[in-house]
């Protein structure tokens, strides 16, 4: 494969906090998540206490080169349906162009390949036109918009959710290898 091992996904430890949280609380992440409001280092510790304990999420610190880029959460492991939610961002403004798809490629393969999942499933602000391109260029499919459904900012606001099996990751996948080749 093209990536050779240069991307990885590794649990998030507690000394990896700090850098989480500072990626976490930047404008431009923290404006197209569900919540937007700065988060206390109370608040962040307690998440990743949650997250010792769920055994239905996951959270995954995305490194290229050695180098951390990102985070992957996958949410709502579902074993029985062998199902996920996902959420992501790059934080290091370091990124180099393309760094979103080789984070997108590496997670759902972990997904698919070590979780053995066979359906993903994405919440996107109709606010973020970025993200839902990037689903589509990444395979998913537009399930449904639900319409005003989060009050954010004042707003109501919709949400868009779509979804990728893994027999349509598998036959799109050829497709994103070619992109990446570009960014790499």
């Amino acid at each position: 494969m093209i990536l050779d091992n240069r991307a990885l996904l590794k649990d998030i430890q507690y000394e990896d906090l700090s850098l989480v949280l500072n990626w976490r609380n930047q404008n431009h992440i923290r404006t197209v998540m569900y919540n937007s409001d700065y988060i206390s280092i109370e608040q962040h510790l307690a998440w990743y206490e949650r997250l010792l304990i769920n055994e239905k999420a996951l959270s995954k610190l995305f490194y290229f080169d050695g180098v951390p880029y990102g985070i992957v959460n996958i949410n709502e492991i579902n074993p029985i349906h062998k199902s996920c939610e996902w959420g992501f961002y790059i934080g290091n403004t370091n990124a180099s162009r393309g760094m979103g798809t080789v984070l997108g490629y590496t997670a759902l393969n972990y997904i698919f390949n070590d979780l053995k999942l066979r359906k993903v499933n994405a919440s996107v602000l109709d606010k973020n036109p970025r993200s839902k391109h990037f689903h589509e260029k990444l395979g998913f499919k537009h399930d449904v918009t639900r319409r005003e459904h989060i009050l954010k900012d004042g707003q109501f606001m919709d949400i868009n959710d779509y979804s990728i099996l893994h027999n349509e990751w598998k036959s799109h996948l050829k497709q994103v290898e070619e992109r990446m080749e570009w960014y790499i």
